[in-house]
């Protein structure tokens, strides 16, 4: 999760797109060649999505909101809820 600053205006973002640079589509490809999932869709900053939340588990990722920008910031603040499986081991 964080600020990668890549100016993405959309998301899902196609791997062929103009409107990003050559960096930002190869970070997209590795995104995709691993199977993660970046789940912001709303714009960020300004006009683009640069803040992102990536899982390599899609489910795990729910109630993912924008609550705008805090004072004197230019990013919006996001909130979200991740589901954990956890293992309950017998310590003796």
């Amino acid at each position: 999760m964080g600020d990668f600053n890549y100016r993405f205006l959309h998301w899902p973002q196609q791997v062929n797109s103009t409107d990003i640079t050559c960096e930002a589509r190869e970070f997209c490809q590795c995104l995709d060649d691993n199977c993660f999932t970046q789940h912001v869709t709303e714009h960020t900053r300004n006009d683009a999505i640069i803040d992102l939340v990536i899982f390599n588990k899609p489910n795990m990722v729910h109630d993912l909101e924008s609550h705008g920008n805090l004072p004197g910031r230019d990013h919006n603040v996001l909130s979200r809820k991740l589901d954990f499986i956890t293992e309950q081991r017998n310590v003796r």
